[in-house]
């Protein structure tokens, strides 16, 4: 069994590094860019007893962050999988729409919500940043404890800042959203306009509390770069047609990809994927991470629409069960492929990893030969 990477100093950190960078560009070096977890020990669930209990789960830097560290120290990094701490938890489900003034509310230790503020288009809250928001207050505590802690140990991710399409669905509701559309129309674009500014000024403000510790950036994906980069996300997009896509909401996920130039379009489920031609169409976009959807079949299962992205020249972000590695393997391209996954033991990981490096190289070694018309 291999040791894991286990801090972000080493020759072996300089190894992922370098094949993300690759992988940014479009290349591959010694084989695919594939990050392998698996469980080193296992973690009790949480037992939360009160209200305010759950309140400190998710807000209190000392509770959050220890509990990280026990989930960083239990897990076994693989191939290119890297120890990282979440200090304002993906749980937040969009939580730029807290940061614009959403009251947020702590369902469980999965999940925070928030409710919906624009009740009168006329009447609406201006959606910029606010350094005094309570939200925003509280993800910078825990970022910059967070960063304190993590020096040559860990990277840390930002929140889920998500999409401006996202986000003015649960400012608005989604349900009335989708009627303004057709009713309000002449109100979604100013709306959108703002929270793309405010988004930017959250992704930058983000970062630059993490920067002062940690280099380099990374979201709930997973990925890291040297440079810039970001999610876009519209999962609202399921509920309107390519019609309706195209003419409020491309616009401004184009903007987003000339803010921030390195970027990975979530497309979730069935119901989105129907915008996809639409979103492949755009220069700046650089990746498709697709997820099938609950109760969708697996990610291995839609291998035409992986083609797809594939022969537009984008990248390919794919978070998949372990026996699906060899199938993405052999059916696609290596080089423009980042695939995560999970294994039930580090002996597997090992074993996925040789597994995985030996089809990349067969698949790279091949190229050549089937663009030369050799068999």
């Amino acid at each position: 069994m291999g040791e894991g990477l286990q801090g972000l100093e080493g020759s072996r950190w300089q190894e992922i590094q370098s094949r993300y960078e690759a992988w940014w560009q479009g290349e591959m070096l010694d084989r695919v860019l594939i990050a392998i977890q698996a469980p080193r020990k296992s973690l009790p669930e949480p037992v939360i007893a009160s209200e305010d209990e759950l309140q400190r789960y998710w807000t209190d830097p000392d509770t959050v962050l220890a509990r990280e560290e026990e989930r960083v120290a239990a897990t076994y990094y693989c191939g290119d999988a890297f120890p990282c701490i979440v200090p304002v938890r993906t749980g937040m489900v969009a939580i730029l729409a807290l940061f614009l003034g959403a009251p947020g509310r702590f369902v469980d230790t999965r999940t925070v919500w928030s409710e919906p503020i624009i009740e009168d288009w006329a009447t609406r809250p201006p959606l910029r940043f606010d350094p005094e928001n309570r939200w925003w207050q509280i993800a910078q505590r825990l970022l910059a404890e967070g960063a304190k802690r993590a020096v040559g140990k860990y990277c840390v991710a930002i929140p889920d800042l998500n999409g401006p399409g996202e986000i003015l669905a649960r400012l608005r509701g989604p349900d009335r959203l989708a009627i303004d559309l057709l009713e309000n129309p002449e109100q979604i674009p100013p709306a959108l306009a703002e929270i793309n500014q405010a988004w930017f000024r959250y992704f930058e403000a983000c970062h630059g509390i993490v920067h002062q510790y940690v280099p380099g950036y990374v979201n709930w994906m997973g990925l890291w770069s040297q440079l810039p980069a970001t999610d876009l996300q519209t999962d609202f997009s399921i509920m309107i047609s390519e019609q309706m896509f195209e003419r409020f909401f491309l616009p401004f996920i184009e903007e987003q990809t000339r803010l921030v130039p390195r970027n990975v379009y979530h497309l979730d489920g069935p119901g989105a994927a129907r915008h996809l031609d639409l979103l492949l169409d755009l220069p700046g976009l650089g990746a498709i991470q697709w997820v099938p959807g609950a109760g969708a079949p697996p990610v291995s299962a839609w291998l035409p629409l992986l083609r797809r992205v594939q022969a537009r020249g984008k990248r390919l972000v794919l978070h998949c069960e372990s026996w699906e590695v060899p199938i993405l393997l052999e059916e696609l391209e290596p080089e423009p492929l980042f695939l995560s996954t999970w294994c039930a033991c580090p002996e597997d990981a090992d074993a996925l990893l040789a597994l995985a490096t030996k089809l990349s190289q067969k698949r790279k070694w091949l190229a050549p030969l089937a663009q030369s018309g050799h068999s």
